[in-house]
């Protein structure tokens, strides 16, 4: 896979500030005096000064009160979807810990980002209306699909994109299908998948998708049809 190291440029500022959205769920270890690890819940940052989490629940009454003190420092890790995906780490200091009004975390900002890239194949950006089903053999046409958008795509995998409020939280990482309409003969073509992740983006829902391996060949047939080239 490749790595890549961005110092932190105006440029480079810019595309992490793009990049992590409040509300995101990140991870981050502490490694002094001892190795813990919280998955904790980003409140806002000012570029350039300092980011904002909340204060781990599991750490109540003092607890892992000398992990989580100012000076100590720690690694934070989250995940970017994105043509290929990226999973995004920098270290970082604990600035200060709040109290009031709610407990909270403050975090030096990145001097320097490095990021992984996830995926071995890149994805085209789309614009193809979708629909997920639990059921393999629901119609495309019946009430209880989900429907949504597909805004990136390869033969391996897509990102689907739905408003938050159509209750997608129940297909977290579980088997799903697929169903789209072929633009030949406008019948609906189902693959069977697997939802890997979600990450919300204002409004919406992304959601990872990997199809499986036996529908590949389905899906180069699929994206011909509609035009999208996308290797081999």
């Amino acid at each position: 896979m490749e790595i890549t190291q961005a110092k932190a440029t105006l440029d480079s500022k810019a595309k992490f500030c793009l990049d992590l959205l409040p509300g995101k769920i990140i991870d981050i270890q502490f490694t002094n005096p001892l190795t813990v690890r919280f998955k904790l819940t980003l409140i806002g940052y000012e570029a350039g000064k300092y980011l904002i989490l909340k204060y781990p629940p599991q750490a109540k009454n003092n607890q892992y009160s000398d992990v989580l003190k100012e000076g100590n420092g720690a690694i934070v890790r989250y995940i970017v979807e994105g043509e290929r995906g990226e999973c995004v780490a920098f270290s970082t200091t604990i600035l200060a810990i709040a109290v009031r009004p709610e407990k909270l975390i403050y975090l030096t900002y990145p001097k320097q980002i490095e990021s992984r890239q996830l995926r071995e194949v890149s994805r085209l950006q789309t614009h193809i209306p979708a629909k997920i089903s639990i059921n393999k053999d629901q119609h495309y046409d019946s009430e209880n699909l989900l429907q949504g958008i597909i805004i990136d795509i390869s033969a391996t995998g897509c990102r689907f994109t739905v408003h938050v409020n159509s209750g997608f939280l129940a297909l977290k990482k579980r088997q799903v299908f697929v169903h789209l309409l072929s633009p030949i003969d406008n019948e609906s073509v189902v693959i069977s998948a697997h939802v890997r992740n979600n990450q919300m983006q204002g409004n919406r829902l992304n959601v990872g998708i990997e199809f499986a391996e036996s529908e590949q060949q389905k899906m180069h047939n699929l994206l011909a049809a509609y035009a999208i080239d996308i290797g081999q």
